[in-house]
């Protein structure tokens, strides 16, 4: 089961849930599971990504972006979100106190997936050597493409029973799931292609790995019902799909810059390149993704109880957080972006280094971005979000379908740029009408700190590129250094961060982080007394 595939079951899940149900459904410690996941999962990507361009060449890892798309193309419409669907019918069986429904609707959804994901399947080997010739060029891609609709099946059996813990509200038993899927996918895919398989290898770690996943997922399950009768189709099929256009446009977003890119220019090194790129920036997600975890419950309770106000005190904070430290981050990474490639990548992705310094610097929209569709969840206000989503869509395919063949993957860039500010855009307009929001909450300090943080980062690294003729990497110390002092100068100089800010982080990550950021608050706040964990 993937990560994004989580954290939607997961939200999706919250959005029913809301702090309704104490005695089976604990979400904060839920939240928590998610963030050790998020942790987990991104640790393991940052790692493969960066040896997976030292075991296999540009035109390869192109080869793997196209894999992985096949691969979410196969599972998003197989799945056709029965997992999201069998999730809520259970958890409300089960607050219901209605467990023999509950545990129908296990049966019922599995031979429902097997109906859709089995033919499916067959389907899918049928047309796998015009798949090879249409997407490949060739039809040596045959034995690639049937490994990874394998591992998507397998995936689909995994993200049902992923579905059915949470609906259960087993949090760790879904956390279990994808902490083992992630990890081992990438590490055993890396040494099967560096022990010999070459390309094969990818696909074949995932298909081993998604086994191993479904095997422990039965391991879990065991000793639960299945149910004896039967529970209605219809009403899961009413309730998935309009949650499956929703995740046809998440398909898009993911993966249509990457697809289009392809088609336009035709070279597997572009679209590896550009893989890489976005798979690397998407890793500073760790800075607001947790937020919005802890941050979702509160607005929804905070709504049912005080109404708009308090939906506006809460994503104030979250807002101020977030521009304090994704702006700051962002245009830090942008500003040494040359150096940042090289360091990690090598010479390979020297080229690379505008694309990745556009979505660097623009990581403060998808933050955005995210926190706004999240109040929207929390609130209730959920049909917007497909139009929103849709729009933004179409404003990255254009841009993209338009620049390609002049800018390549600057093109595919700006386009996700884009995407995200008016994602932004259309999800503020949305909300306006019902809470005021503090967007710009804290964005004056943010951009202080971010002139701060990167101006001096760009002096340093010419001064160290130039003069001193260090290698790429033998300058990132100093350049973490630098930024580091810059950024705890300054935020401590203007008093950035409040004991709200802390108070929030405090219930957002993880535990064994504590008391590292109750030092962190000692050096921003050396007077501010220190808050103490909410245990869940």
């Amino acid at each position: 089961m993937s990560r994004h595939n989580a954290q939607e079951l997961f939200v999706r899940f919250l959005n029913d849930q809301a702090l309704t149900d104490s005695t089976f459904f604990n979400v904060p410690r839920g939240t928590a599971y998610i963030t050790y996941q998020q942790v987990a999962t991104l640790a393991a990507s940052f790692v493969y990504y960066v040896l997976l361009i030292h075991v296999l060449n540009l035109a390869e890892i192109g080869e793997v972006s196209i894999l992985a798309v096949v691969l979410y193309v196969f599972t998003t419409i197989t799945q056709l979100s029965i997992p999201e669907a069998s999730t809520r019918f259970i958890s409300a069986n089960v607050r219901s106190q209605d467990r023999s429904a509950a545990t129908a609707i296990t049966r019922t959804s599995l031979r429902l997936l097997l109906i859709f994901a089995g033919p499916g399947l067959v389907f899918a080997l049928v047309a796998t050597p015009w798949i090879g010739l249409t997407v490949f060029k060739t039809a040596d891609a045959g034995l690639l493409l049937v490994v990874t609709f394998a591992s998507g099946f397998l995936l689909d059996l995994t993200s049902l029973y992923g579905a059915y813990f949470l609906g259960l509200g087993r949090y760790a038993d879904m956390v279990y799931q994808n902490i083992l899927y992630a990890p081992l996918s990438r590490g055993l895919g890396l040494v099967l292609a560096y022990g010999g398989l070459g390309l094969l290898g990818i696909p074949v770690g995932w298909v081993i790995s998604a086994f191993a996943t479904l095997l422990l997922s039965l391991y879990l399950w065991k000793g639960n019902p299945s149910g004896a009768n039967g529970y209605p189709v219809r009403p899961l099929l009413v309730f998935g799909l309009p949650l499956f256009a929703s995740a046809i446009v998440s398909l898009l977003q993911n993966w249509g810059d990457v697809a289009i890119l392809q088609g336009i220019v035709g070279e597997f090194g572009t679209t590896g390149a550009y893989y890489i790129v976005i798979s690397s920036v998407t890793f500073l997600s760790i800075l607001w993704t947790p937020v919005a975890g802890a941050l979702y419950p509160a607005l929804s309770h905070s709504y049912a109880s005080s109404g708009p106000t308090a939906v506006t005190s809460r994503l104030g904070v979250a807002m101020r957080l977030v521009n304090l430290t994704v702006l700051p981050a962002g245009t830090a990474l942008a500003a040494v972006a040359p150096t940042a490639l090289e360091a990690v990548y090598g010479n390979a992705l020297g080229n690379q280094a505008i694309p990745f310094a556009i979505l660097a610097a623009t990581i403060i929209f998808p933050a955005h971005s995210l926190l706004l569709i999240t109040t929207l969840q929390a609130i209730g206000r959920t049909k917007p979000i497909l139009g929103i989503s849709l729009a933004a869509v179409l404003i990255d395919f254009s841009t993209v379908g338009l620049g390609a063949a002049a800018l390549g993957t600057t093109a595919g860039a700006i386009g996700r740029a884009l995407m995200a500010i008016s994602m932004t855009a259309l999800a503020w307009l949305s909300l306006r009408k019902f809470a005021h929001i503090p967007i710009t909450n804290g964005l004056s300090k943010a951009f202080i700190l971010a002139i701060v943080s990167a101006i001096p980062l760009v002096l340093i690294d010419n001064f160290l590129t130039v003069d001193s003729r260090l290698q790429p990497l033998s300058r990132v110390p100093a350049l973490l250094g630098v930024f580091v002092i810059c950024f705890f100068a300054a935020s401590r100089a203007i008093s950035a961060f409040t004991q709200d800010d802390f108070e929030l982080l405090e219930n957002a990550l993880p535990g064994f982080l504590g008391r590292p950021l109750a030092l962190l608050q000692r050096l921003l706040r050396p007077n501010a007394a220190v808050i103490p964990r909410i245990d869940s």
